[in-house]
């Protein structure tokens, strides 16, 4: 029998989501320690900004806790499930942003080769992981500050603001000053975006395309290898831009557009000031990218081979 047209907006839609919401659910507790981490010690320097994201200079001097020290507080005050604080927003966040910014490339990718009736080149590769990556932003900002709020509320009172994300988008709409902020961080998140799609997929679809036939390996373990390197890629292009929009997220008003926030890094702190902290960030793109191209992958073939057994 024949494999169901590639295209199917469906599978691709639900392939993205699926993966992606599972990754995330891996990294979830690095991210709880990752945010509690740059938090500790400057909420008063850093509750003007709505969004609460990233740890200035000069608190970061003050600092005392390590992340051993969230670890074991974030254990002895919520337990085990404190470490998957704010995934109920993140889980709907990837069921749209990360559907959107995976999927929606499947989608163009092979709509295009389907409709040229050949293989994609590289400009066209990375041509779909960009538009879908544009695409998809706008649903990533608002479930961002819904998660850091719960994880920032939780750690500090023991309750969040909001009861669910539901009420926080609702809260969020009625926010006078987030649509403000969101015009700000916009342009930062979009670059993030974009970059972290074509190094993390488009990588994986030109190596995929391109490297796999000449090196004669199996589905297995061509999928295994190219998610290594192209996670690889990913992570070290998205190491840097997750600073400059966290920053850009945590203080709009000292950072007020790309340009101002990477003069002011660059002066202030050198080129390593874009890899601060890097370190818990790194190991979560990479799981987190890894996870979804393999998982995508086997999904797919799931879903393939039960539509080929129903015919």
């Amino acid at each position: 029998h024949p494999p169901p047209k590639v295209t199917s907006i469906g599978r691709h839609l639900f392939c993205a989501g699926f993966s992606a919401s599972l990754a995330s659910g891996i990294t979830a507790p690095l991210d709880v320690i990752r945010i509690r981490r740059q938090l500790f010690g400057s909420f008063t320097a850093s509750q003007s900004s709505i969004f609460c994201y990233y740890q200035s200079p000069s608190a970061s001097r003050k600092a005392s806790a390590s992340g051993l020290d969230i670890v074991k507080k974030t254990f002895n005050q919520q337990g085990v499930q404190g470490f998957w604080t704010g995934y109920s927003s993140e889980a709907i966040r990837q069921w749209t942003y990360g559907c959107a910014r995976i999927g929606l490339h499947r989608v163009f990718s092979g709509k295009l080769a389907e409709a040229q009736g050949a293989p994609l080149e590289l400009h066209q590769l990375v041509g779909c992981a960009a538009l879908s990556g544009i695409l998809a932003v706008p649903l990533q900002i608002p479930f961002d500050k819904i998660k850091i709020r719960q994880i920032k509320d939780t750690w500090h009172s023991g309750n969040s603001r909001y009861k669910n994300v539901f009420h926080g988008l609702s809260s969020l709409r009625a926010c006078p000053e987030f649509g403000h902020d969101f015009r700000k961080v916009l342009p930062a998140a979009m670059v993030r975006t974009v970059v972290g799609n074509v190094a993390g997929i488009g990588t994986y679809d030109v190596l995929k395309q391109n490297v796999g036939p000449k090196l004669e390996l199996s589905k297995t373990t061509s999928t295994l290898l190219f998610s290594v390197v192209a996670s690889c890629c990913n992570t070290l292009c998205m190491a840097p831009l997750d600073s400059l929009r966290n920053r850009i997220i945590a203080s709009p008003n000292r950072y007020t557009s790309i340009t101002v926030a990477v003069v002011k890094i660059i002066r202030e702190e050198g080129p390593l000031g874009f890899y601060r902290g890097a370190s818990v960030t790194a190991s979560a793109n990479w799981i987190h990218n890894f996870t979804i191209l393999n998982v995508c992958e086997i999904a797919g073939s799931m879903i393939d081979k039960a539509s080929r057994n129903s015919k």
